[in-house]
């Protein structure tokens, strides 16, 4: 555990004339039309995975990371996104949801393994894909929704791993789900207990931790919470930023690809924090 809290950070943040009658009715329209679509960065065109996904691919989804508009630096997790595309692995796709796209999520999930909406295999069968989640924010949510689905159809989750915020921690993780993570980005350890991801069928998922902040500023699991951790005072957003979070979260990734026996997938430069 120590070394995983003292490794150093990888994550650097640095913080003219009068229209016509016709046309004129019609402009109200065009201007809100214009205003909803610059609204949404993020339409089905900009997914880069095809669909279906090639047999035994992997699929890396972000739910809740935004890349923000031009000229802005993108959010953690996004930037995260970012890396891992960068290793440019065989048979392995990344792609982010962010919250305009939540409601095209479940349907991008099924389409890359052959399936419609109904979750039918097309004419061609269906496709046997590894599924990796994280979610952040919001998007810890709407990942629990996407796997729920995915479980009604009969289909496993690798990783699950949550990063939210103190309304949004803790819960129970479906059985369909390997192997899960929680980090917890709430600066009060009250009721952490409640704070906890546990699995729904303890036989089928396993929880890899349950991370949040001590009052030293590093990273603990929550079960190793005492009274000698007081209050914190930080604000989600100084732990959201927090360059370990991410450590955190691209380790246990980096590792599930690893354990599948990706060629070229490198082990976690961090050591994983081992099971409860």
């Amino acid at each position: 555990m120590s070394r995983l809290l003292s490794t150093r950070t990888r994550f650097a943040f640095r913080r003219r004339g009068r229209p016509a009658p016709v046309l004129g009715a019609c402009l109200p329209f065009l201007a809100i039309l214009g205003l909803a679509l610059s609204a949404s960065p993020q339409r089905v065109k900009n997914f880069s995975t095809p669909t279906p996904l090639p047999p035994t691919s992997t699929l890396i989804v972000g739910f809740g990371a935004t890349q923000n508009a031009a000229g802005t630096l993108p959010q953690p997790p996004y930037r995260l996104a970012v890396r891992l595309r960068a290793l440019a692995l065989p048979g392995v796709f990344v792609e982010t949801i962010e919250s305009s796209m939540f409601g095209m999520a479940q349907g991008f999930l099924l389409a890359a393994t052959g399936r419609n909406s109904k979750g039918v295999c097309g004419s061609d069968g269906c496709r046997e894909v590894r599924f990796i989640f994280y979610g952040y924010g919001d998007g810890a949510a709407e990942m629990l929704k996407a796997v729920r689905k995915l479980k009604s159809i009969g289909l496993p989750v690798a990783l699950a791993v949550e990063i939210t915020n103190a309304g949004g921690c803790g819960g129970v993780i479906p059985s369909n789900v390997v192997r899960a993570a929680n980090i917890c980005l709430d600066e009060r350890w009250a009721d952490h207990g409640r704070k906890q991801i546990r699995a729904e069928d303890p036989a089928s998922t396993q929880i890899l931790a349950n991370l949040r902040a001590s009052s030293e500023g590093r990273w603990l699991d929550i079960s190793q919470a005492t009274q000698e951790h007081p209050k914190l005072r930080y604000h989600d957003l100084h732990t959201e930023l927090d360059p370990i979070v991410w450590n955190h979260v691209e380790d246990y990734i980096l590792d599930e690809l690893h354990r599948a026996g990706i060629p070229g997938a490198p082990a976690p430069p961090h050591p994983v924090l081992p099971p409860l």
